[in-house]
């Protein structure tokens, strides 16, 4: 007769740690955000996906903004959603300190509504255009073009430049996009071609606006299509503007 013996069952904690059901557990933990860099402080992170939602600034750098769920970005910070009725109010911006800056602010988002209240957007053809088939492009005032964080959350002041971040981007390319070109100007992929901004502050119909120029020239529009649509478009003479009224709305995430 054959016998049988029992011995204590012991669990090492090498082996306790590498059951399937934790292993799981830890690679679920990682794949539960995603890496990024933060644009101002250069530190990385990573954006839990359940609680948080992560607003790429730069996708090809990596870098992007991480907020709460049900929060939006303003410039680079995560505030309430418009419908709070306070962040975003629709009215048009008005200078925060009068004679020393435009009222835009660096690294914030902005839609432009001419002064006969069409919104500044695309056309089939690309370019920018005053009630054009796409309107109310949302742009970003950058101080640069590379991560957009030049100066950011400052006022630009009253002989300040910027470029335009064209957060719609080109419809038959990818990511984000930058105003520029020559002529009736378009959507350009390359920050080479991207155009400098200035502007002059305004007030009309009891609002204030902006009349932007593209420095060391004015603005204008080289080609109305008709009444109340036109292009924007780079004038010789400095003078030489065209008025909008600036609404700051929430910054878009690049995909």
């Amino acid at each position: 007769m054959k016998a049988f013996y029992s011995f204590p069952l012991i669990f090492l904690p090498s082996l306790v740690s590498a059951i399937p059901s934790d292993l799981a557990a830890v690679e679920l933990d990682k794949k539960a955000c995603t890496p990024f860099i933060n644009p101002l402080t250069n530190a990385n992170g990573c954006c839990d996906t359940v609680s948080t939602e992560l607003f790429w600034v730069n996708i090809l750098l990596g870098t992007g903004v991480c907020c709460p769920i049900g929060q939006v970005l303003d410039g680079f910070n995560c505030v309430a959603p418009p419908s709070s009725g306070v962040t975003f109010t629709g009215k048009a911006v008005c200078a925060n300190k009068t004679g020393t800056d435009l009222g835009i602010q660096y690294g914030h988002c902005y839609v432009l509504l001419s002064l006969n209240k069409n919104y500044l957007g695309h056309d089939s053809g690309e370019r920018y255009v005053v009630m054009g088939e796409n309107p109310g492009v949302v742009f970003r005032v950058c101080g640069d073009t590379t991560t957009c964080t030049t100066s950011a959350d400052q006022y630009v002041g009253i002989n300040g430049t910027w470029w335009m971040q064209d957060q719609f981007g080109d419809p038959n390319g990818s990511g984000f996009a930058w105003l520029g070109g020559s002529g009736d100007l378009s959507i350009v992929n390359s920050t080479d071609l991207a155009l400098v901004m200035g502007g002059s502050p305004t007030f009309f119909g009891g609002g204030c606006a902006i009349c932007i120029s593209f420095p060391p020239g004015g603005a204008h529009a080289p080609c109305p299509l008709q009444p109340g649509q036109s292009h924007l478009g780079i004038a010789t003479n400095p003078n030489s503007c065209q008025n909008f009224y600036w609404q700051e709305v929430p910054c878009r995430s690049e995909k």
